[in-house]
């Protein structure tokens, strides 16, 4: 493979950068390196030619191209591509470090991928990009420039980043106009790379807020109808009737718009892309796709991997499960054990025998019906892992989940830790084949643990939370006398004896009926179920200290 790095007065990152490389577990003589700089004016250069002087033999290549102007991001970047001529080409900000294994699982991801999958995105580390992706397929809808491999062939079809767009959306664009041709963008979180891209959490940085949202605009005259595009020029005034993003900012986006229309006839020309449009493009405001929460969340690997089971309860509908099994192969925390108890005859055991005999998977049939309740708590007494999770068998996991909690619980004292999740409405059509539509993603529990207003009511879904072994040991299980709210009974009773930590990070899904009918039916049960829950509940006494009852005071005169 080629590797790409533009650099523009980079010399800090120089070091770091290419040094990562020499500690790839990947052959390296399979590897060229391609620099262009953009006219730097620090010591950026003669970094690079010292250390292709000491490592450069130890590549297939490397090669430092001087521009004599700074040509923008995409501009340098198609240059250094016209120089390789290996089938894949990777793009990689040179603020960045591989891991190890990162060359190696992306080389494997690349193999493994259909032949109509053109890209591959990196996830990025300590800050993953926060878009959403299919957590089954790991499609996106648009991949981030800093970290990517691509197809040569495909890469000239689209005829590269287009070179009008000096910096900030060509990574987009560039998305969408190989999916314009019928391609796949594929994520891969398992090939992880570290990206230096902002010093603190929650950064404004003064370019990439100007030309975001001015090329925002562009790409709308491009990939968008005339309401979209009006759209763009409101949220542009609107913006601009809102508090200013840093001193000056109003003042360069005005003159930022005022350039923008010079820019109009070439985006307009849609002779750039390819005939599949439909459905290619999408804009959220000034976004380009659904935003899962916890984009400054700090990414890391656990220091330490004990076992995580998840418990999966399952009923007669082996096709919808091997959906979750699938979230669950995905994962990329290593140490995994998957317990499936079916409630009832064994209608998945063959399935998971044939499909998926490189998971770690106990599976249990009843043979009798015993119940949600029973099942989980059969579940939680084979599983053998030091922490615990449930994932229904119509409810996914992104690819982070379990590294997420695992990571969150091995560095704290408390014994349960929980993540944010989309509520996703589901109208399904076949169960055999599974169809189904999904319509929206939403954002329904976003709560900060609060013990007093877990006793209220519920904002932990199921699939959402991890806790030790020890806690269903020590304080038991599963109510078996209820078929719902089952899970909110036992964080409540889990909650007399620990807190729980928040993570503001979405890694995960669940679903609930988009028809009407069928809501209103789950919405009678939840109903029932709270009077008898409500009723149990009398017998649980929470201690609460007085800052606690002020704190719920304030809050609730907040809103």
């Amino acid at each position: 493979m080629d590797i790409v790095y533009v650099s523009y007065n980079s010399e800090k990152w120089i070091q770091a950068c290419f040094t990562s490389l020499l500690q790839s577990e990947y052959d390296l003589k399979k590897v060229h390196i391609y620099v262009v700089d953009n006219a730097s004016s620090d010591h950026s250069v003669d970094a690079l030619k010292k250390f292709k002087e000491q490592n450069g033999k130890k590549f297939s290549g490397f090669s430092i191209l001087e521009s004599d102007k700074n040509l923008g991001f995409g501009k340098a970047n198609n240059l250094g591509f016209s120089k390789g001529e290996s089938d894949i080409v990777c793009f990689f900000n040179i603020d960045t470090e591989v891991f190890p294994d990162t060359l190696q699982n992306l080389e494997k991801e690349i193999q493994s991928s259909e032949e109509d999958a053109a890209l591959w995105e990196l996830r990025q580390f300590p800050y993953e990009h926060p878009k959403l992706y299919d957590p089954l397929t790991h499609a996106a809808s648009w991949c981030s420039g800093a970290a990517f491999a691509v197809r040569r062939s495909v890469f000239e079809q689209v005829n590269g980043f287009d070179e009008a767009i000096f910096m900030y959306a060509e990574d987009v664009d560039l998305s969408w106009r190989i999916r314009s041709y019928g391609y796949q963008l594929k994520y891969v979180p398992n090939s992880v790379i570290t990206h230096y891209a902002y010093k603190n959490a929650g950064e404004v940085k003064p370019g990439q807020h100007v030309n975001s949202i001015i090329n925002n605009l562009l790409l709308r005259y491009r990939f968008g109808g005339p309401r979209t595009i009006l759209k763009g020029h409101y949220l542009f005034w609107k913006c601009m009737m809102g508090p200013s993003a840093f001193p000056g900012a109003k003042r360069a986006l005005l003159g930022a718009y005022a350039k923008h229309f010079l820019s109009m006839s070439h985006f307009l020309n849609r002779a750039h892309c390819g005939s599949q449009k439909r459905g290619v493009a999408k804009f959220v405001g000034f976004d380009y796709e659904t935003i899962r929460q916890g984009a400054f969340y700090v990414n890391a690997f656990p220091k330490e991997q004990p076992l995580a089971s998840i418990i999966v309860r399952t009923c007669g509908r082996p096709k919808v499960l091997k959906e979750t099994l699938l979230s669950l192969r995905n994962q990329t925390y290593p140490n995994l054990e998957v317990v499936v108890v079916e409630d009832g005859e064994d209608c998945a055991g063959a399935m998971i025998r044939e499909e998926f005999s490189d998971l770690n998977i106990l599976y249990f049939a009843t043979g009798e019906k015993v119940g949600r309740s029973r099942a989980g708590n059969l579940a939680m007494e084979m599983a053998h892992g030091k922490y615990l999770n449930f994932l229904d068998d119509d409810d996914l996991f992104y690819a982070d989940h379990v590294e997420v909690l695992v990571k969150t619980l091995e560095n704290s004292k408390n014994r349960a830790a929980y993540a944010f999740a989309f509520e996703t409405p589901v109208e399904v059509k076949s169960r055999d084949p599974y169809v189904y539509t999904v319509y929206n993603y939403l954002e329904v529990h976003k709560k900060a643990f609060d013990r007093i207003e877990l006793c209220h009511h519920n904002f932990i879904p199921i699939q959402c939370i991890m806790f030790e072994k020890e806690l269903f040991e020590q304080y038991g299980g599963l109510d078996e006398s209820l078929d719902a709210l089952e899970d909110w009974d036992l964080w409540v009773r889990y909650s007399l004896h620990t807190d729980f930590d928040t993570v503001e990070k979405t890694t995960s899904l669940y679903r609930v009926p988009y028809v009407r009918e069928m809501n209103e039916k789950r919405q009678k049960d939840l109903d029932d179920a709270l009077v008898r829950v409500r009723e149990k509940h009398k017998s649980y006494m929470q201690q609460i200290s007085v800052y606690d009852v002020a704190m719920m005071y304030q809050n609730q005169s907040r809103r």
